[in-house]
């Protein structure tokens, strides 16, 4: 199965037509039964596992990276991280019971999310001026460029979760942006396990001063 996904993965034609053919069968599955995307039903439990596993994958590709100084575990441990927090976003924890605990582990995780990304940007500010030298490696690797389409993917649902289009009957808007944020997660997802060799021989280690 990993090995299936990692080759999907490789396949411009074969991911753009994961995206599109879950975006097109949620909407088919939608007119059958209107009510999976409703909060915390069909649609929203299937954004939640791509996120969780793409945030899965990113945190163990950086914990295996060998060399944690390098440019590739620093891109594998922040999109974990960010995709961490977008889970959160998603998942409404609070509302899965009545009990007091549920809303306590929502706070918690939200903690553990602000904490890994102090985590993050502490790594990452003394490291910054060599990320942005490598920029135009870092947004030519397909990594990068998926994990941005996915972006726009997610972009293009605001509009359907602001109400813009006046006019739209509710149920569709609300279809439009569960359906948009399917396709974008599965596609960060997708990404996740696209090759980052070349960010690996990238080394961002700091300068020692000179004793």
């Amino acid at each position: 199965m990993r090995e299936a996904l990692t080759s999907l993965s490789r396949s411009n034609v074969g991911v753009a037509s994961a995206v599109l053919l879950s975006m097109l069968a949620s909407i088919a599955l939608w007119t059958v039964f209107p009510n999976i995307d409703d909060e915390n039903h069909l649609l929203e439990w299937l954004q939640a596992l791509f996120l969780a596993l793409a945030c899965t994958v990113h945190g163990v590709r950086a914990w295996q990276e060998p060399d944690r100084q390098s440019l590739r575990f620093l891109m594998h441990a922040g999109l974990s991280a960010l995709l961490f927090g977008f889970l959160l976003r998603e998942l409404d924890i609070d509302q899965f019971g009545t009990a007091p605990a549920w809303a306590q582990l929502e706070k918690a995780l939200r903690v553990v999310e602000l904490l890994i990304l102090i985590r993050v940007l502490i790594f990452f500010a003394p490291r910054a001026r060599k990320v942005f030298a490598h920029a135009g490696l870092i947004f030519s690797m397909r990594i990068t460029i998926l994990t941005a389409i996915g972006g726009l993917l997610m972009v293009a649902g605001w509009p359907f979760d602001k109400k813009v289009f006046h006019g739209m009957p509710d149920a569709y808007a609300l279809l439009g942006e569960e359906v948009f944020e399917l396709g974008a997660y599965l596609l960060l997802f997708l990404a996740s396990l696209s090759d980052s060799t070349a960010a690996a021989r990238i080394s961002l280690a700091p300068k020692k001063k000179a004793a």
